[in-house]
């Protein structure tokens, strides 16, 4: 977690779930002020200003053409350097686990499914899967080619959410502003997300942090009984889980806090527990 995300997350603990940033009102008020320092906030509403089915997809096709020098032997320390500065100013990404999307949501005063563009260009499909939020789909109604929007009620975007992780989805929020507030919600494969690639490929690590928890196994409860079980190997996206001794076994080095092994587990033998309290993950994000 940066500094940033330290200071937004005040008592709440968790930068996401302080409630002020949900605000449209503080958004505008927060908005205003920072175009006069022509600091980062006004670049949300350029975004949906400027953005169209043709660009976006053309200026993250540039953008990973750029990443992918990082994997130049020289070149690469340079672009790593430049890409985790250029990230951490614009907050691209962090995991966040099913319950507290639902959080999100609930603090939040509008929804709206949008087509991810990341699938769209990496795999020619359309997929309303990307859950975004005040300001975002105002400034998309207003787009002047206009964005198709799926408007939802809180309950239904829940239960979209849960629909996607049962698909195996790594939920992220999304905030390219100075104020604590998440635009959107990317529920991705990760081999399609235009953030995780970079940090899955070659660790540019601000494009794509960690969650605020980690993974544990109780080896009482886990059977490791394969090939009956083994689903959390399956749906962990991040190669964290491996069958060790007959049992499931977590690497807290590789491990996302995504919750998605969870949802594979027939027993109920994996937990998320905060990464902060963690003797090995509470450094690494």
């Amino acid at each position: 977690m940066c500094e940033f995300c330290r200071k937004h997350a005040e008592e709440y603990g968790k930068w996401y779930l302080n409630p002020k940033g949900y605000s449209e009102e503080f958004f505008r008020k927060l908005s205003i002020f920072d175009r006069i320092l022509h600091r980062q906030p006004r670049k949300v509403r350029e975004l949906w200003e400027v953005s169209d089915a043709a660009w976006y997809p053309l200026s993250i096709s540039k953008t990973l053409d750029l990443v992918d020098l990082a994997a130049k032997p020289f070149i690469g320390r340079i672009i790593k350097i430049i890409g985790n500065m250029i990230a951490v100013r614009g907050h691209a990404g962090q995991v966040v686990p099913l319950e507290d999307a639902y959080k999100i949501v609930e603090l939040s005063e509008s929804q709206a499914l949008f087509p991810c563009m990341c699938k769209r260009l990496f795999k020619g499909e359309d997929e309303y899967k990307c859950l975004n939020f005040t300001p975002a789909p105002e400034f998309a109604e207003k787009h002047p080619r206009g964005w198709r929007v799926k408007e939802l009620e809180t309950e239904e975007a829940k239960e979209k959410l849960r629909e996607f992780a049962e698909k195996g989805y790594v939920h992220a929020v999304f905030w390219w502003c100075g104020a604590p507030q998440v635009i959107c919600i990317c529920n991705c494969d990760t081999k399609y997300c235009y953030a995780a690639r970079p940090r899955l490929w070659y660790d540019i690590k601000n494009a794509y942090r960690k969650s605020e928890y980690v993974a544990e196994v109780d080896p009482d409860t886990c059977s490791g009984d394969i090939p009956r079980c083994g689903n959390c190997v399956s749906r962990c996206q991040f190669g964290a889980i491996k069958i060790r001794d007959g049992k499931a076994a977590i690497d807290p080095y590789k491990c996302f806090g995504c919750g998605q092994c969870r949802f594979g587990c027939e027993e109920d033998a994996i937990r998320l527990v905060d990464r902060n309290t963690h003797p090995i993950a509470q450094r690494l994000w």
